[in-house]
């Protein structure tokens, strides 16, 4: 009874030593992001593993409402340490100064990643490149056969791919040749501008101070564009996704979002992936658009070194492509990441990277939006004016948006 008492006793006494003695202290990392859990937790995990006394505070936020409550936080200075910012919302908070500079912080990192110029003012860089998107060439190879095409070679030129839609369009019966974007706000711009680039052509000059886009690259790369009509069909870009994956369109400028859509709803779906066609075998770029999500710490984070080292373990090659592996529709900003095995089983993938070697990222200009609206109206006009000549549509287009960017330009 007595060793029974005695060894109560010293249990209880090593319990309260045990909630009388300090606990590890913890720093708490507030990070607002666009994942859904599934996504985003297993990476915090690994962070909080190999980061002993940081913690990991998560809060989702939606595209619906996620720039208008950064904004509010923003304005009253209650920011979290970490932040996810789409490329498009880049200009906007450049403009601000609310964002902190991170060039000593990651100037190590320059060479491995790309997509700087997202998140960057001259030298000056205020945020790190996590993931990235771009576009490029879907094609049907069930429809190249039937078209007596070769499929397993997708056009490289624009004389190859007009033809090749040409004899697809042919076929009848629903089938289309190319799908050509209109209607679509933010849409139509990343499927017109690859041929735009690809030719040589510019929207501003490098000093972001004056316009580029009335310019004979432009031009002739809007008449192709506008050309394409005579062999394809017009929608949105929805619209044209769900008649590819049905069989009935047989090539369109898309991302990578069909990559994970199509084995889902389309599994019996034959079809290849392919940069975008240059001008000529001679001349021009398998040019294309690109944006992403940028990792960004802002003035009045309460705890920015905790903040900038989630940052790098976030974009570390690994763990981006953990990311990118489980989201499907998007890519490392890692430069090599096509050499991974992940990508190496899966060529639409790794096409999807080689892309980024051609694509381009939009002004970080704080109109931008407005300027990237003024384009897509002008164009989506041409598009409908079936009475001139593509020329003559497209001479008109370049020259009112280039106007317009004038314009805007002007204000400042």
């Amino acid at each position: 009874m007595r060793r029974t008492t005695l060894a109560a006793a010293l249990v209880a006494a090593a319990i309260a030593a045990g909630a009388c003695a300090p606990r590890a202290k913890t720093t708490e990392v507030v990070f607002w992001q666009f994942w859904p859990a599934d996504v985003i937790t297993p990476l915090v995990r690994k962070f909080e593993a190999e980061n002993p006394g940081l913690t990991v505070r998560v809060e989702q936020l939606t595209w619906d409402s996620g720039k208008d409550k950064i904004l509010a936080a923003v304005a009253s200075g209650t920011t979290p340490d970490l932040c996810e910012l789409g490329s498009t919302y880049m200009p906007h908070f450049l403009a601000s100064r609310a964002l902190a500079d991170l060039s000593a912080g990651v100037a190590d990192m320059k060479t491995t990643l790309r997509g700087w110029e997202m998140c960057s003012i001259g030298e000056a860089i205020y945020g790190l490149p996590w993931v990235l998107g771009t576009r490029a060439l879907f094609y049907n190879k069930t429809l190249f056969a039937r078209a007596g095409l070769d499929s397993t070679r997708p056009p490289e030129t624009w004389d190859a791919l007009y033809r090749d839609a040409a004899a697809i369009q042919h076929l009848g019966h629903g089938v289309h040749g190319y799908g050509v974007s209109a209607n679509d706000r933010q849409k139509l711009f990343k499927k017109f501008m690859p041929f735009a680039w690809g030719n040589g052509g510019e929207i501003l000059s490098s000093g972001l101070d004056s316009s580029r886009f009335d310019s004979p690259e432009n031009r002739e790369a809007l008449a192709f564009y506008l050309k394409l009509r005579n062999v394809g069909t017009i929608g949105h870009e929805d619209a044209l996704d769900r008649d590819f994956k049905d069989g009935h369109l047989g090539v369109q400028i898309s991302g990578a979002w069909l990559l994970k859509q199509i084995p889902k709803e389309s599994p019996a779906l034959r079809f290849g992936v392919a940069l975008v066609p240059k001008p000529a075998e001679d001349r021009g770029t398998h040019a294309s658009f690109a944006g992403g999500e940028v990792l960004v710490i802002f003035n009045a984070a309460k705890r920015k070194e905790a903040a900038l080292r989630l940052a790098r373990f976030l974009a570390r090659p690994d763990n981006a492509l953990a990311l990118a592996e489980s989201a499907v529709s998007v890519e490392p900003a890692t430069v090599g990441a096509d050499t991974a095995r992940f990508y190496r089983a899966r060529p639409g993938q790794q096409v999807m990277i080689r892309q980024f070697e051609f694509a381009r990222f939009t002004p970080n200009h704080l109109d931008w939006d407005a300027m990237e609206a003024a384009i897509e109206d002008a164009v989506e006009k041409a598009l409908y004016d079936t009475q001139s000549p593509p020329e003559s549509s497209a001479a008109h287009a370049t020259a009112e948006a280039d106007r317009a960017i004038t314009e805007l330009l002007g204000k400042h």
